[in-house]
């Protein structure tokens, strides 16, 4: 498999989303979360926190690959994520194997065994990995930096493609040319990944987005354009490129990706997994059913509903469509500042290398 970041892997790209149109469905990816909120760790920030935790049967799982597999459009992605989703097991992860779909796993690879390494270099697994910084910056709200480390090291030896990515929260922030360089030149992979905390606990500001992402910016333009990738990057130069963003929070709607609990419930998004934005049960029914249901579509609609005007008419909107709905407050988006001041810093300079390539 070609590497990436998992989160690229998971959203369909707006490209694959327009081809699939042409027929009687949209495309989407899947996030399938087999423990729930179950997880061996407690991080601090975590959002996800607070959702029941489960264990997904045999037979949901069959039925989610078999339905999705033979779904009408190509692209098809299955993402792993929890909690931590290798709780469930090998054997869970074995009856994966054979469906013709982008597998990928999102773990804290504490529990990543020289088997589980072997299993997943394999199969062709894309493996993300939980990594916040050099070990006290990552044990201040994670833990675990030795054990995650070690499964990070297994996976190395064992030849699987991984990504890593990072929570940008209070204990990072502030030094984004430090996290850069340990993970640049402690690890293999040459694929990063940064997110925002924005909640529910040690979330970041506007002003200290703007300043990380500059920082991290500057550091990797120096010598790692060509030869490290920056998903939140990558997804600007695309967007230069071909006019589709590959990172789902800069898309105009709210509709790349599906959610599947362990009981098989589906959701819009795994920042809304609420009652009142269930869409369905994948054993009772389809993802035609789903994907076409009043609700998902008021789901996706969200995105640019009740963005103020300030928002439409910015000179930086086509970058981020008013930013993900969960980073908004009464319509605003909370780190606007911070992009806007990334924006100005750093298009320039990727207008650059688009044009150099």
């Amino acid at each position: 498999m070609k590497k990436a970041n998992v989160a690229t892997t998971l959203c369909a790209s707006t490209a694959v989303v327009n081809a699939a149109e042409k027929s009687d469905m949209n495309a989407f990816s899947l996030l399938v979360k087999p423990c729930g909120a179950d997880c061996n760790l407690a991080c601090e920030y975590c959002f996800y926190r607070g959702h029941a935790p489960g264990r997904m049967s045999p037979e949901v799982l069959e039925r989610i690959m078999e339905t999705y597999s033979a779904l009408p459009f190509e692209g098809k992605a299955v993402a792993f994520q929890g909690g931590e989703p290798t709780l469930a097991g090998l054997d869970f992860f074995r009856r994966v194997q054979g469906y013709p779909v982008d597998k990928s796993l999102q773990t804290n690879a504490t529990l990543v065994t020289d088997e589980w390494a072997e299993f997943l270099a394999a199969g062709h697994w894309l493996v993300g990995a939980s990594v916040d910084g050099p070990p006290e910056v990552h044990n201040r709200f994670r833990g675990a930096y030795a054990a995650t480390e070690a499964g990070i090291r297994r996976m190395e030896r064992a030849g699987v493609d991984y990504n890593l990515l990072t929570v940008v929260s209070k204990s990072n922030v502030a030094e984004p040319v430090r996290v850069y360089r340990y993970l640049r030149d402690n690890f293999s992979t040459r694929f990063h990944q940064y997110i925002e905390c924005t909640g529910p606990r040690h979330e970041i500001n506007a002003a200290e987005w703007g300043s990380f992402l500059c920082g991290l910016f500057d550091e990797w333009a120096k010598a790692d354009s060509r030869t490290l990738s920056v998903r939140l990057f990558d997804s600007i130069v695309a967007q230069m490129v071909v006019g589709h963003a590959t990172q789902c929070s800069f898309g105009a709607s709210c509709r790349q990706y599906l959610v599947v609990e362990h009981d098989g419930s589906v959701y819009p998004c795994d920042f809304h997994v609420r009652e009142d934005l269930r869409l369905g049960n994948i054993m009772e029914d389809s993802w035609e059913k789903i994907v076409s249901s009043v609700a998902y579509k008021r789901f996706a609609a969200r995105k640019l509903e009740n963005l103020p005007k300030e928002c439409r008419s910015c000179a930086h909107y086509r970058w981020c469509h008013g930013d993900c709905p969960r980073n908004r407050n009464a319509g605003r988006p909370v780190l606007c500042a911070g992009w806007k001041r990334f924006f100005d810093h750093a298009i320039p300079v990727l207008e650059g290398i688009v044009r150099s390539l």
